[in-house]
């Protein structure tokens, strides 16, 4: 008798692209809509600037990038200058490195720091998307997921994902921390939300959600010390970053400092917001004002539907309601408002799943005019209104 084992075929290993290739095929529909909103929105930018009779160029690099574009070029060259009255003045110190760092990688090969930015911007837009199409797939399936990621790119703020801003970098961050919890995988959520907080202020959401899932785990006795690794390193980069604004501040709470009396951001508990709604029902704001108004009271509604649906993990309430608090109880910057709800992402949920029950053709048209509107809506603050978004 012949042996025939060793003339059966063997199934050859998969080559690494064959690998990203099964990896990347489920998405492909989210990054392709995403991509697609951002052209769109282009275009419709382009239009409004136009009209406006402004370069389409300086209005998507305007504002907080100048700053995000000074520290990529020149790092924290400022120094803490005071005023007539003892207050510090406008530095760069405000914004956090992450973004303008990486941004800076890209001009080692010559190009320009605005266009670095906007370029890191978009890929890790991509990569929140992915993220996001992630998430939303394992809440209800790979059409809710191909809205979250959707949605995110067609809401109110979302204008600044078109531009040199630090909301697709600390969203990409985010997400797929969230989802490192979800899986377990500790060190990864704690080492990511190290990150988060060399991005963002607002990583203390992200810190806190860390902490709830490592608690409960640590209370549960499960995967020994893995949580504990979690809870100590999530908050390592924004005390990294705050403890070398003091250094270069000359006190310990140099950034917060900054932050109130230079940029007049501090947190006044949602005082500003309650006293805008008001004037908002008087009818003493400006139609920009009511519409800002409308996006957050209909988000204060999306967050208490979003703890209904009984899929959404722990900490990914946990982190929305955090970002919601910082959104909503900050004392100034009213135009902006929209901006500071983008990151709260279980927001898009209960709409993710509205519209995945409805016939396709539907969300199409839905979420067509919402990515019109919203490319609208920030080129008119950018153009018209002169705000930052």
């Amino acid at each position: 008798m012949t042996d025939t084992t060793a003339a059966l075929p063997t199934a050859a290993p998969a080559t690494l692209r064959q690998r990203a290739w099964h990896a990347l095929r489920p998405v492909l529909p989210a990054l392709t809509a995403f991509y697609a909103v951002q052209v769109v929105s282009y275009v419709v930018i382009a239009l409004v600037a136009d009209r406006a009779g402004v370069s389409f160029t300086e209005l998507v690099g305007s504002y907080d990038v100048h700053w995000y574009a000074e520290i990529a070029e020149h790092g924290y060259r400022q120094d803490v200058l005071l005023d007539a009255d003892g207050n510090p003045e406008p530095v760069s110190l405000a914004f956090f490195p992450l973004l303008p760092a990486l941004a800076s990688v890209f001009g080692l090969f010559g190009m320009p720091a605005a266009a670095a930015l906007l370029l890191v911007s978009l890929l890790a837009g991509g990569v929140a998307a992915w993220g996001l199409h992630v998430f939303g797939t394992r809440l209800g399936g790979p059409r809710v997921g191909n809205l979250m990621a959707v949605l995110w790119a067609v809401a109110p703020g979302a204008i600044v994902l078109r531009m040199g801003y630090s909301e697709s970098l600390f969203v990409a961050i985010a997400v797929w921390t969230l989802l490192a919890l979800e899986r377990r995988q500790w060190v990864a959520a704690g080492g990511l939300t190290l990150f988060a907080g060399l991005s963002r202020s607002t990583a203390v959401a992200l810190i806190a959600a860390v902490g709830v899932a490592a608690l409960i785990a640590i209370a549960r006795r499960r995967d020994g010390w893995r949580p504990w690794a979690a809870a100590l390193l999530a908050p390592l980069g924004l005390a990294a970053y705050l403890l070398y604004v003091a250094w270069r501040g000359g006190r310990l709470d140099a950034w917060f400092w900054i932050q109130e009396h230079a940029w007049h951001m501090g947190f006044d508990g949602g005082e500003l917001t309650w006293i805008t709604l008001g004037r908002v029902v008087s009818g003493d704001e400006p139609m920009w004002s009511v519409i800002l108004a409308a996006v957050v009271v209909v988000s204060v509604g999306l967050l208490v539907a979003s703890w209904f649906v009984r899929s959404i993990p722990l900490p990914a309430h946990v982190y929305t309601a955090a970002m919601m608090a910082s959104a909503l109880g900050t004392g100034a910057f009213w135009n902006c408002r929209a901006r500071f709800l983008l990151p709260a992402i279980t927001l898009a949920v209960p709409v993710a799943f509205l519209l995945a029950r409805v016939p396709r053709w539907v969300s199409a048209v839905v979420l067509s005019l919402a990515c019109v509107a919203g490319a609208w809506w920030g080129a008119y603050l950018l153009a018209y209104a002169e705000l930052n978004p």
